[in-house]
C-alpha cells in the first residue's frame, strides 16, 4: 500500500517544484540567503553508540506497550507490565524486533490511540511532574465560548466578531479549573459543559490577579498562546511545559496553552472552532479577568499544532480580526492530503516513531469523511493563497533533518522568501557515521537531494 502511495503521489508531483530544481536554483539561492540556517552536528562513533542504544530503548518501549495495551485499558498494573516488559524486550532483541514491526507496519488504531494517550495520564504524571521547571503562577481555567460554532458548512462564511466584541460577560464567566472539578459542577452533564467551554493552561512567572481582584504592579503586555502536537489524537500542553514553563520564567510572557478536543472523539473544524474561540477571548477578555493587555500576541505550536496555528492565523485574517504578530512553529504539518508527496515522506516507511500508518491513522481519526484535505486550506495550509500569505506575520519554522513533514516547510519558506516576509527556517540535523574506521569522509545526504560532505579532522603528530 506504502509503496503503491508513494509511485502515484510522486508521479503526479508539480516538475515546478522546488525538489525537482538542483541546488544552484535561485529557488534555493533565495532560500539560502539568511531564511534557511541549517545546525548540523556530527558525532562520532561513540555518539552513535548512545543514539542506537535510544532507539532500542525505544523500539521496546513501543513493543511492550503495543502488546499490553492491545488487551488492557490504562491503570497502575499496566504501567507496570509495560515497565517489565520494556526490561524484557531489551533483553532479547529477536523479540523486540518483531513485536515493533508487527506493530508499527500495521498498527491497530484502537491499541495507537490508547498508547498516545497513555503518555499524558495520570498515571505517567508524577514522572512528568518531576522534570518540570518551577514556575510562580500555574492555572488551569475554563474560557467561554463566545462566538457562534465554526462548522464544515460555515467555514467560507467567515465570522462577524463586531457584536460580540460589544458584548459584556459577568465577572465570573471563567470557571477555574478547582471550580468545574467540585461536586456542584460533577452533578451537572458535563458533555454539555465541555462543549460551552475551552481548557486552557495559563502560565507565568508572576502571580495575575483573578476576576474582579484589584492589580497591583506592572501589567503584562505580551502573550504567547501554545497549540500542542500530538496528531490531532493525543497529548495535553503538560507534556509540553518542560519548555513552555522555561519560556514563560524567561521571557515574562504569559502563556495560554489551550488543551483542545481531541480526534477522534471530535472531527475537523470542532479543534478549528476551539482555538478560535480562545483566541478571541484572549484578544478582547484577558485584560478585564486576569490584568493582561496583549499588545503583543505570539502564537506557537508544534507538529499538528502548528498546523492549527496557521489555519487561525487564516481564520483570523479571513474574518478580519486581529492577526497575531509572530508564529513561531515546530515541525508543522501543513499538508494533510495522503496523497501529497515530498521526498522527505519516505522516511516514514521506516521511521520508529513516525511510521506512515501512525500518520495514516492521525488523518483517519481527525479529517471526517465530507472534508477535502487536498482542497482545504484550513486542513491544509500549504494551500493558502498568496494575497493571504502575504498577510501572514513575521514567522520562525523550526525542523529536522529527518521529519518526514520536513519538505512542506520548505516549500512554505520558498514561497514566503518570494513574497518578500520576514521569515527564517531553522533546520537541525545529526549525522552519524556509518562509515569504518578507515574512511577519510563523514556524509549526510539529506532527502531534499543536497549532499553535505565534511573531512574528518586528522589528529596532528607530535
Amino acid at each position: 500500500m506504502i509503496v503503491e502511495y508513494i509511485l502515484e503521489s510522486s508521479s503526479k508531483a508539480d516538475p515546478n517544484d522546488i525538489f525537482y530544481k538542483p541546488p544552484s536554483a535561485e529557488e534555493w539561492k533565495k532560500l539560502n540567503d539568511g531564511h534557511h540556517v541549517i545546525v548540523e552536528r556530527i558525532d562520532n562513533k561513540e555518539f552513535e553508540k548512545k543514539y542506537l542504544k535510544l532507539q532500542e530503548i525505544g523500539l521496546s518501549v513501543i513493543a511492550a506497550a503495543s502488546k499490553e495495551m492491545e488487551r488492557a485499558d490504562a491503570s497502575w498494573e499496566t504501567l507496570v507490565n509495560i515497565g517489565m516488559n520494556t526490561v524484557y524486550y531489551t533483553l532479547f532483541p529477536k523479540k523486540r524486533k518483531q513485536q515493533s514491526e508487527t506493530y508499527l507496519s500495521n498498527p491497530n488504531p484502537t491499541t495507537a490511540t490508547k498508547m498516545m494517550a497513555f503518555v499524558d495520564s495520570k498515571f505517567t504524571y508524577p514522572f512528568i511532574n518531576l522534570i518540570l521547571p518551577n514556575i510562580k503562577f500555574h492555572l488551569k481555567v475554563f474560557l467561554p465560548k463566545m462566538l457562534p460554532r465554526i462548522t464544515i458548512e460555515t467555514l467560507d462564511k467567515n465570522a462577524d466578531v463586531s457584536e460580540y466584541m460589544r458584548e459584556k460577560l459577568e465577572p465570573d464567566s471563567v470557571v477555574s479549573a478547582v471550580k468545574i472539578y467540585s461536586k456542584t459542577y460533577l452533578t451537572k452533564k458535563l458533555q454539555s459543559f465541555s462543549d460551552r467551554y475551552v481548557k486552557v493552561t495559563i502560565l507565568s512567572s508572576r502571580p495575575l490577579p483573578k476576576g474582579n481582584a484589584p492589580h497591583t504592579g506592572e501589567k503584562f503586555d505580551r502573550v504567547l498562546i501554545d497549540i500542542h502536537g500530538g496528531g490531532f489524537i493525543a497529548t495535553t500542553s503538560r507534556c509540553h511545559q518542560t519548555y513552555l514553563r522555561k519560556w514563560a520564567n524567561e521571557t515574562d510572557v504569559v502563556i495560554f496553552a489551550v488543551d483542545y478536543k481531541l480526534a477522534p472523539k471530535v472531527k475537523y473544524p470542532y479543534v478549528l472552532d476551539e482555538l478560535w474561540q480562545a483566541y478571541f477571548w484572549i484578544v478582547t477578555r484577558a485584560e478585564m479577568e486576569f490584568g493582561v493587555k496583549p499588545r503583543t500576541i505570539l502564537l506557537a505550536g508544534d507538529s499538528a499544532g502548528g498546523n492549527l496555528a496557521m489555519s487561525l492565523t487564516l481564520y483570523a485574517i479571513r474574518s478580519k480580526f486581529r492577526v497575531p504578530d509572530g508564529l513561531i512553529l515546530g515541525y508543522p504539518a501543513l499538508n494533510l492530503s495522503i496523497r501529497s508527496f515530498t521526498p522527505s515522506i519516505l522516511t516514514a516507511i521506516d521511521d520508529f516513531i513516525l511510521r506512515y500508518s501512525f500518520l495514516n491513522i492521525c488523518l483517519n481519526s481527525y479529517i471526517p469523511a465530507e472534508a477535502d484535505a487536498s482542497k482545504d486550506s484550513y486542513l491544509s495550509p500549504c494551500l493558502i493563497r498568496d494575497e493571504e500569505l502575504g498577510q501572514f506575520p513575521p514567522m520562525r519554522i523550526m525542523v529536522a533533518g529527518r521529519d518526514p513533514l520536513r519538505d512542506e516547510s520548505y516549500r512554505l519558506m520558498s514561497r514566503l522568501v518570494e513574497l518578500g516576509k520576514d521569515a527564517q527556517m531553522i533546520e537541525y540535523r545529526i549525522c552519524l557515521l556509518y562509515t569504518s574506521d578507515a574512511a577519510d569522509d563523514m556524509q549526510c545526504v539529506d532527502l531534499g537531494g543536497r549532499r553535505i560532505i565534511k573531512k574528518k579532522k586528522k589528529k596532528k603528530k607530535k
